[in-house]
C-alpha cells in the first residue's frame, strides 16, 4: 500500500469551520471518482502536519493523478508518506492555465470565498459527463465574475450573465487591465444584442486570450463571453445545447439580497428566481452537462432546489460524494450546494 497526505490549504478551516475536513474528503471522493483513481481510507491525518487528510492506494499514484486532485479547493501541497512516517514532498504539474491571482484580487462585499467558488467548479467537472474536448462553463449571476475568472484559470470558456451594469463593467475592466499587466495576447469587442422585435435585449463583451503568445496565435485560445441582461433572457443569447457546466450562488436572501441593485435578488425570492429561470438555463446546458448551485439554507431548503430541478429534467445527484456539503458561513447564512445533470 502507498499512502499519501494533503496539506489543506490555510483559508480551508477558516471557511468551512468544523466542517472542514467532511467537505475535503467528499470533495476528493468526487474527483477520484470521475478520474477512476482508486483510493481508500480517506479520512483527517494524523501525521503532524497541521489540517491535512491522507489516504492509501493499492498502486503508486502518476502525474495524471496528481494534477487531477491538485484542483481540489483543499489542495495547498501534497506528501508521499514513506518509511517511519517521513513525508515526501510529491512534484505537481500546474493544471492553472493563469495565475490564481485572477480570482483572488477583486475584494467586495458579498464576494463568494475563492475556495469555495473552487469547489463548486471542480465537482461541476467531476458530475459532468458531456465528454466535450474542451469545457464550457456557464454563470447565470455571475455578479463580479469570481466563478468565470476560475474557469479561465481552469483553461475553460466561460460564459456569464448578470443584470447589474456596474458589475459587468467592472470585470471588463478588471480582466483587460489584468491582461496588459500580465503581457498575455487578448482582443476584445462590444455589441448591443437585440430580440426578434429590434429592441435591445442585453450588452454584450468578448474577450479572446491564451496563456501564451504561442497559442494565442495559432488560434489555442479561450473566450470569455459576457451579456448584461436579465438572466432570464438567457435563451436568447446562448446557443442551445453549448455550454457543459453550470455554476452559481442563488441570492442568500441575506446579504447579497439586500445590497445588490439587482431587481431579480430584491424582488423574487430565491426559489422563484430558480423556478422562473431553470427553464432558460437548461437550454444552455448540454446533455449530460452539471449543474451546481449554493444556497443558503435559511431562505430555501434542499429539497425545494430538488423539486425543481426534478420537475425540469435534471437528475438531481443526492447521494455522497455530491452530498453533505453544508456549513454555517455567520450567523444569518447556512450555506449548501446542490448537484444536478441534465438529462
Amino acid at each position: 500500500m502507498y499512502q499519501y497526505a494533503i496539506l489543506a490549504n490555510p483559508s480551508h478551516t477558516r471557511i468551512y469551520f468544523d466542517e472542514a475536513i467532511k467537505i475535503a474528503c467528499l470533495e476528493l471522493e468526487a474527483i477520484v471518482s470521475a478520474h477512476d483513481i482508486k483510493i481508500e481510507n480517506i479520512g483527517e491525518g494524523n501525521i503532524g502536519l497541521p489540517n491535512c487528510i491522507t489516504f492509501k492506494t493499492d498502486k503508486r499514484l502518476d502525474d495524471i493523478d496528481f494534477k487531477a486532485i491538485s484542483t481540489s479547493s483543499v489542495y495547498y501541497a501534497m506528501f508521499e508518506i514513506v518509511e517511519d512516517g517521513l513525508l515526501k514532498p510529491v512534484k505537481i504539474d500546474d493544471f492553472r492555465s493563469f495565475p490564481e491571482s485572477l480570482v483572488q484580487i477583486l475584494k467586495y462585499t458579498g464576494k463568494t470565498n475563492e475556495l469555495f467558488t473552487r469547489m463548486m467548479v471542480t465537482l461541476a467537472e467531476a458530475a459532468c459527463k458531456t465528454g466535450s474536448k474542451k469545457l464550457r462553463l456557464f454563470d447565470p449571476m455571475c455578479g463580479k465574475g469570481t466563478t468565470l475568472f476560475e474557469g479561465l484559470i481552469r483553461g475553460y470558456d466561460v460564459t456569464g450573465i448578470d443584470i447589474n451594469e456596474k458589475w459587468s463593467n467592472e470585470i471588463q475592466t478588471f480582466i483587460v487591465r489584468y491582461l496588459k499587466m500580465g503581457k498575455y495576447k487578448h482582443k476584445t469587442s462590444k455589441e448591443k444584442r437585440t430580440g426578434n422585435n429590434g429592441k435591445k435585449i442585453a450588452n454584450y463583451f468578448n474577450l479572446t486570450t491564451a496563456k501564451t503568445k504561442e497559442e494565442f496565435a495559432k488560434g489555442e485560445v479561450q473566450n470569455l463571453d459576457l451579456f448584461t441582461t436579465d438572466t432570464r433572457n438567457a435563451y436568447l443569447l446562448i446557443k442551445k445545447n453549448t455550454c457543459d457546466m453550470l455554476v452559481s450562488d442563488l441570492p442568500y436572501g441575506v446579504q447579497h439580497g439586500s445590497k445588490v441593485a439587482n431587481e431579480i435578488a430584491m424582488d423574487r425570492s430565491p426559489l422563484d428566481l430558480l423556478k422562473e429561470s431553470i427553464p432558460s438555463w437548461k437550454n444552455a446546458l448540454k446533455v449530460k452537462g452539471s449543474l451546481v448551485l449554493s444556497y443558503n439554507e435559511f431562505t430555501l431548503k434542499y429539497d425545494e432546489v430538488k423539486e425543481v430541478l426534478e420537475l425540469r429534467g435534471f437528475e438531481v445527484l443526492d447521494r455522497k460524494p455530491y452530498f453533505g456539503y453544508i456549513h454555517r458561513v455567520d450567523q444569518s447564512i447556512n450555506r449548501n450546494l446542490i448537484v444536478a445533470i441534465k438529462k
